[in-house]
């Protein structure tokens, strides 16, 4: 008796399933049937191939600004909700660039961000803009600081802390970063030294 109701309760299940397929199916365009789920299945796939190609070029647009794009510096205005759980995701972010030779600018837009990187609104990020499309910026993920471990105390703004030999790393970067800013006429002199003594914690 058991048995003839689990394949009764079954039968029920994916009777169920197959309207809901059908019903799916006549929402999106598509004819019932087999014919119907294979061209659901062939869109389903175009449209992967194009999220592929998507990001194939944006890898590469990537790496092109980062040779030869225009230092600057960018601030996390606002943000979208991270898609944790990939090494890499897609996340929308509104900036703020400062970049030699014009005034701020805000622009949003989708970005590739690797997991680890730190998020939210006010972190700076090191940028490459484009020279010829302000709105073309890549993320020098390499040389963003990272935040901090758990536990750890960092000054405010989220600079390495240079006591220990710890984190010098970071320092170096944040130096190198910093001199790049200097000599793209970001920053002026004074604020190259004031910002050099607050990374060296002088």
């Amino acid at each position: 008796m058991g048995l003839f109701k689990a394949m009764k309760d079954l039968a029920g299940v994916t009777k169920q399933a197959k309207q809901l397929q059908e019903q799916q199916q006549a929402e999106g365009g598509y004819k019932p049937g087999l014919g119907g789920m294979m061209s659901q299945m062939g869109d389903m796939l175009g449209q992967a191939n194009e999220q592929l190609q998507d990001f194939a070029n944006q890898s590469g647009d990537q790496q092109r600004l980062l040779a030869e794009g225009v230092p600057g510096e960018a601030v996390i205005v606002g943000m979208g909700t991270p898609a944790r759980g990939a090494q890499r995701f897609n996340i929308d972010l509104d900036l703020e660039v400062t970049v030699g030779g014009r005034d701020p600018y805000r622009v949003a837009n989708q970005y590739i961000v690797p997991a680890s990187a730190p998020l939210g609104p006010g972190v700076r990020l090191p940028v490459r803009v484009d020279p010829n499309d302000p709105a073309k910026i890549a993320i020098d993920w390499a040389n963003v600081a990272p935040g901090p471990a758990r536990g750890e105390v960092r000054p405010a703004g989220g600079l390495a802390t240079p006591s220990g030999g710890e984190g010098g790393g970071d320092i170096i970067a944040q130096l190198e970063r910093l001199a790049e800013l200097r000599d793209a006429g970001v920053l002026d002199e004074a604020e190259f030294e004031q910002q050099k003594a607050r990374i060296l914690g002088s």
